[in-house]
């Protein structure tokens, strides 16, 4: 064995025995791996909220994930440890999300009884949405609380082994130990809740929408609970992909015209005559999915709407929302509450907590239980 060798057998060693003697509980660092860059968070809790310490986002180069299946792995290892050496966290234990077509949010509505019984009910019910087999799926749930036919509401979180053993391999190659996988969706969540709860009216509903690289997800929130979670399948890269194929250009130089123009912040009409074609595509699938969520609840009006994700940074994109289902909307903004460590987060980094980093701060507000 050479030196190296047994420099990584002591630190493995070392790791070990002080996870050994580990009791309580610890703060872990948020990782949000997404399918256009990777986003690695930190937080201090403080007496009323949390203290952003330490915020790094890396873009990804195109391809390294494709949906949830990860296509060139040493390329997206060497994008986290170098998002990991910026970050330096002070943890070493690491709370990922995970999204994409093997990975579910539901809320059911079950008979109740005995916990046992609520868990065969889970499992019996869960199965016909799973896009896998239940035996290759994590699958946990949590009781939220009775409803109005006597039994009870559950909140079931899902998602495919396979795609879970990949996502904590590339982490844990960067020397991280991963003690919480959670649903990006479930983390944003958390955000809302931190920054809303106690200004929300329990008879009301709210709507969140992430505007992804990838998928959009739309979530409404009613009584303190998850009560519908859609995701539809359009996002940035859509709208990326769309201008390659109308404009005979490569993913750089279409993501470049989409975000920048021509270079001197003038978007040219056919690159907004395509943005517009993809999110017309989209409202229409929210205003159906609304629609849907509308005609089998009680449900007619919502109170507001909150939007976050790297698309609802597209100009006019909020009040397109607004116009489209006639609630206010305002982004989902965690420092709205949150503080942040001035000397670690430079002012141009502000932007990317707001609209891209509210997974990864969600998931850095878990806590490490033992």
């Amino acid at each position: 064995m050479n030196i190296l060798d047994l420099q990584k057998e002591l630190e493995s060693f070392k790791d070990k025995l002080s996870e050994l003697f580990f009791y309580g509980s610890a703060s872990v660092v948020g990782i949000d791996i997404g399918l256009s860059a990777v986003k690695v968070a930190e937080l201090i809790k403080t007496q009323s909220s949390y203290k952003i310490n330490k915020f790094v986002s890396i873009p990804l180069p195109e391809g390294v994930i494709i949906e949830d299946e990860i296509q060139k792995e040493d390329d997206l290892i060497a994008t986290l440890q170098k998002a990991i050496k910026m970050a330096n966290p002070s943890s070493k234990f690491a709370a990922i999300g995970i999204s994409g077509p093997n990975a579910i949010i539901k809320k059911l509505q079950l008979a109740g009884g005995t916990p046992e019984e609520i868990e065969d009910q889970v499992m019996w019910e869960i199965e016909q949405y799973l896009p896998f087999s239940s035996e290759d799926g994590n699958i946990s749930f949590h009781v939220v609380g009775e409803n109005r036919g006597g039994g009870v509401d559950v909140i079931v979180g899902a998602a495919k082994k396979t795609v879970i053993a990949s996502f904590k391999s590339v982490v844990e190659a960067t020397g991280l130990k991963v003690k919480i996988v959670d649903l990006t969706a479930a983390s944003t969540l958390n955000v809302f809740e931190h920054i809303y709860l106690e200004k929300l009216n329990e008879e009301k509903s709210y709507i969140i929408i992430d505007f992804g690289a990838q998928t959009t997800q739309l979530l409404i929130y009613k009584g303190k609970v998850l009560a519908f979670f859609k995701e539809i399948s359009i996002g940035g890269v859509t709208i990326t992909e769309e201008i390659q194929r109308q404009m005979g250009v490569n993913y750089e130089e279409a993501e470049e015209l989409k975000i920048n123009g021509d270079g001197s912040g003038n978007i040219p009409e056919e690159i907004i005559s395509i943005i517009n074609q993809v999110l017309e595509t989209l409202f229409a699938e929210i205003k159906k999915t609304l629609e849907f969520y509308s005609s089998s609840s009680v449900d007619e009006l919502f109170d507001f709407c909150v939007v976050t994700g790297g698309g609802s940074l597209i100009d006019g994109i909020t009040d397109a929302i607004e116009e489209l289902i006639g609630c206010p909307v305002e982004p989902l903004n965690p420092l709205s509450l949150m503080s942040y460590n001035q000397s670690k987060i430079e002012e141009d980094q502000l932007n990317q907590i707001i609209y891209t980093g509210v997974a990864a701060l969600g998931l850095g507000m878990r806590v490490y239980q033992k």
